[in-house]
């Protein structure tokens, strides 16, 4: 399972980067999206219905309002049951 969880993360990480346009070297798990990455609200939405494509999960309007950098991301899909590593 330990190789799941870290494709999981790697595709993760790689939506991110695509999206935010940043290598995915710069999307750590404490790498917040705006002070860091300097994404904009229209990004992180894109990346909320990206997440929501991939993983087959509807995340809530608190959820999606709650992800303020790519571990806070990571959190959300694990409460949700779906097992990603760091």
């Amino acid at each position: 399972m330990a190789h799941r969880d870290a494709v999981s993360a790697a595709v993760l990480r790689n939506l991110a980067a695509e999206i935010f346009e940043v290598s995915p070297d710069e999307i750590t798990e404490r790498a917040a999206f705006y002070e860091d990455l300097g994404i904009d609200s229209v990004q992180k939405v894109e990346f909320v219905v990206r997440v929501e494509r991939q993983f087959g999960v509807r995340l809530t309007d608190a959820e999606a309002a709650g992800l303020q950098d790519f571990g806070d991301a990571l959190t959300v899909l694990r409460n949700r049951g779906i097992s990603v590593g760091p």
